[in-house]
């Protein structure tokens, strides 16, 4: 994930992230600029019980994925539209 992130950072399309815990969560949080809302939210969730983990990648409050594997969300980002600089 941090691989995809400074791939992008270097791209200039994002410029920063946040790391946010819930009780039975984890989010990582992508941002164009620091004082935006999120662009994208990658959350992992691992309920009392649960044996693995659930992976979800979040646009805004749209689910754009659910996976039981991390690697199957990201791989969205390779169909996202990309920001292009002249």
């Amino acid at each position: 994930m941090l691989s995809l992130y400074a791939s992008r950072v270097a791209a200039g399309e994002w410029r920063d992230y946040a790391l946010d815990r819930h009780e039975d969560m984890a989010v990582f949080s992508i941002f164009r600029h620091t004082h935006e809302r999120p662009l994208y939210s990658v959350s992992k969730t691992q309920r009392r019980g649960q044996k693995r983990p659930t992976f979800a990648l979040f646009a805004g409050p749209k689910r754009l994925k659910s996976s039981a594997s991390l690697l199957d969300v990201l791989a969205v980002f390779e169909k996202l539209p990309r920001l292009v600089q002249s």
